[in-house]
């Protein structure tokens, strides 16, 4: 054994590695952990120094199928292969690695550098033949091992998971119970996750739930484990990722499920990676099990709402959630030629543009686009026509709804008091129960029923706040209000208080596509095809500009009647939007819209008239304006306005002119400064006159 170890070993370092596959390993598996320390005991027997030996042991609770992640034997790897590792120690192949590609990697560094590996029972030299044989095998077995345990393990896993008896920690709003799951028994709990997929109905996104329960001030329970590991439910704030977690669980429809997201090996920029699958097919779960315990939703539920949220994600063939843009029919448009999703795009002063680019990667060239307006508006009009004969059954539908959601944010402001004030009353019993004498217990109980009174307190507050904002009752004047509104469909729609977004909501609930289909002969025009959701369609012609930004001919030649009267371009664009008269873009006349027209029809300016009379260069006292003063003296009226700021000039201000005092001690002080600073004006031209001190002396220096 002693012979394969030779001095040049032993002037290099001795490395010790030790690993644990899992942390619980690390924790119970003590005796294990104190066999792979004491190898550094055995390389001081066999030879080496004690300030040589080097403890590797950061990569305790790492898994050894892979070298990735495994900074300490990265470390390893790297000192074997620049030579300065004499030996490499571990209890066992298994803990230096499990994969045949590392453990040949290390083998082969090993032996080109003349590296011993040693273990409990011998030195290996793997350069000898016979050695390399001996740790080939090993490796080979202990990457079996590794496979054989986890096909048992797996195997076991799923033929529990198949009866439904492998039990996994159960998402908020279920415990485990003797015969599978079942609803939390705290009441509070389930009206929380029901309120959440109540308001997903008739919210447009996720996000939109999110807000809604920040304004409103609902909170959500999330189960935390104590070191104990005990489940505790604390109440936090309902963020957009808990939501979606929460719709995207089919535990809640009743159904259990194993393997949803399976862990796949895959390239990535040329590295074998491991990825989770999204999850998203049932039909690719590895277990599932209908009706297996009681449900918040039913399974058509939660297939609507898993479609609802794919048309939320950007994507061409999807709807999408409406947004707070110019372009009303943004998720909704189609391209009529090459029947994909139309993206809406917005170029200067937030002009909408509805564009195809086929394949939506920026690549290729663009199918086709049209300006936004003259669609919107079409389809806007169309709307409010056909909206009409249904006003009495929105209003109805939205009472019911704003009832409903009232009724239910209240029973939760209800629970959650209900659930306080039993903590508090019950904290009151066990401080009045204990014994006055005992000082300790006393003052710590009566210290947890303050907290429970204080909790009371701010939950009570919080409710009386969300009443206040949020009314959640529907007086008699709430309700006449929700029906004028919906009879009088046109003045909400075009309300300046009505968000986009609301317009875009509103259409999508009777519009299902929207198809655009360009037009050139006889005349430039566009092809609309409106899709209802009751399977009825409609189609419109709607005209486009010849030239996209072209100006009409009548507008044009207003513009050249006005500006022959002598008008200038401000009050041009006043007639023009006074008469109801649009630029070639829809919008309205701007002074800047005239000039470009002028501009391109040679159409003469008439400059308006000057509001600020001429300022002259000096008045009869002799005084200088301040761009006398810069003429004066060659300079910018910037550098006088800095002569002002620093008091070097005198000045008096009359009607609003400031008249500067420049006598002939501040002429020459001005010109001395000058010269001192001729560097900065390389234009300047000074009088000749008296030098400065500075300059003389630089002039006279040898």
């Amino acid at each position: 054994m002693r012979a394969k170890i030779s001095a040049s070993h032993i002037e290099r370092r001795a490395c010790v590695y030790v690993r644990q596959s899992t942390t619980a390993q690390v924790l119970h598996h003590a005796e294990s952990t104190r066999r792979q320390y004491a190898l550094a005991d055995r390389a001081a027997a066999l030879g080496w120094p004690r300030e040589s030996i080097e403890v590797i042991d950061e990569d305790q609770g790492r898994s050894g199928a892979s070298s990735d992640g495994r900074t300490g034997f990265a470390r390893l790897v790297e000192g074997v292969a620049h030579g300065k590792v004499g030996a490499v120690l571990a209890v066992e192949v298994s803990r230096l690695a499990r994969s045949s590609p590392d453990w040949q990697k290390l083998l082969s560094l090993c032996a080109v550098a003349e590296t011993v590996v040693i273990d409990e029972q011998a030195v290996y030299d793997p350069s000898d033949r016979d050695d390399k044989l001996l740790l080939d095998i090993k490796g080979t077995m202990s990457e079996a091992e590794l496979h054989w345990l986890g096909l048992r393990l797996i195997g076991a896993l799923r033929s529990k998971a198949r009866r439904g008896q492998l039990r996994v920690p159960p998402p908020t709003g279920y415990v485990w119970a003797e015969h599978g799951l079942s609803f939390d028994p705290d009441e509070a709990v389930q009206r929380a996750i029901r309120l959440v997929f109540d308001r997903y109905a008739v919210e447009p996104s996720v996000f939109a739930v999110a807000r809604w329960a920040r304004e409103t001030g609902v909170l959500f329970p999330t189960c935390q484990r104590n070191p104990e590991g005990v489940s505790e439910i604390e109440w936090k704030q309902l963020g957009a990722r808990r939501v979606y977690e929460i719709l995207r669980n089919p535990t809640y429809a009743g159904v259990y499920t194993y393997g949803r997201r399976p862990c796949r090996a895959t390239l990535i920029d040329g590295k074998i990676r491991r990825v989770r699958a999204d999850g998203r097919d049932p039909s690719k779960w590895a277990v599932r099990i209908d009706d297996a315990h009681p449900a918040y939703i039913t399974w058509e539920t939660y297939v609507k709402n898993q479609e609802k949220l794919s048309e939320n994600r950007l994507h061409r063939s999807k709807r999408g959630a409406p947004h707070g843009g110019n372009a009303l029919l943004n998720g909704l448009v189609m391209c009529g030629r090459c029947g994909v999703r139309m993206t809406a795009r917005y170029g200067k002063n937030s002009r909408p543009h509805y564009v195809c680019r086929r394949d939506h990667n920026y690549t290729t060239k663009i199918c086709w686009s049209l300006v936004a307006d003259p669609v919107d508006r079409s389809i806007e009009k169309l709307f409010l026509e056909t909206m009409v004969p249904d006003e009495l059954d929105v209003s109805l539908a939205v009472e019911q709804q704003v009832g409903a959601q009232a009724e239910s944010l209240d029973r939760h402001w209800k629970l959650r008091i209900e659930q306080a004030t039993y903590e508090a009353r019950r904290a009151e019993r066990r401080y009045k129960a204990t014994d006055p004498d005992n000082r300790v217990v006393a003052r710590t109980l009566e210290r947890e029923w303050e907290e429970r009174l204080r909790e009371l307190e701010e939950i009570q507050a919080q409710h009386r706040e969300a009443r206040r904002i949020h009314r959640v009752e529907l007086s008699a004047d709430d309700r006449a209000r929700i029906r004028a509104l919906a009879r009088n469909l046109p003045m909400v729609w075009k309300a300046a208080s009505t968000p986009q977004a609301d317009r875009k909501a509103m259409l999508a609930l009777v519009v299902e596509a929207v198809a655009l289909t360009p037009i050139d002969l006889p005349q430039r025009s566009t092809r609309v095809q409106v899709a209802w959701r009751t399977g009825a369609t409609t189609e419109l012609i709607v005209p486009r500009p010849e030239h996209g930004r072209c100006t009409p001919r009548m507008a044009a030649a207003r513009v050249r009647e006005l500006a022959n009267k002598k008008l200038t371009d401000g009050q041009i664009a006043e007639r023009l939007n006074r008469q109801g008269l649009q630029t070639g873009a829809g919008l309205a006349w701007t002074t800047h819209a005239v000039a470009r027209v002028r501009a391109r029809e040679c159409i003469p300016c008439n400059p308006a008239p000057c509001r600020h009379p001429r300022v002259p260069d000096c008045d009869a006292r002799g005084r200088y304006s301040v761009a006398g003063t810069a003429k004066l003296f060659g300079v910018s009226v910037h550098v006088v306005r800095e002569w002002l700021q620093k008091g070097w000039v005198g000045a008096d201000r009359e009607s609003n002119v400031l008249w500067l005092t420049i006598d002939d001690a501040t002429r020459d002080n001005l010109h001395d400064h000058l010269r001192r600073t001729a560097h900065r004006y390389p234009r300047l031209v000074l009088p000749p006159g008296k030098q400065s001190k500075r300059a003389a002396s630089q002039k006279a220096a040898p």
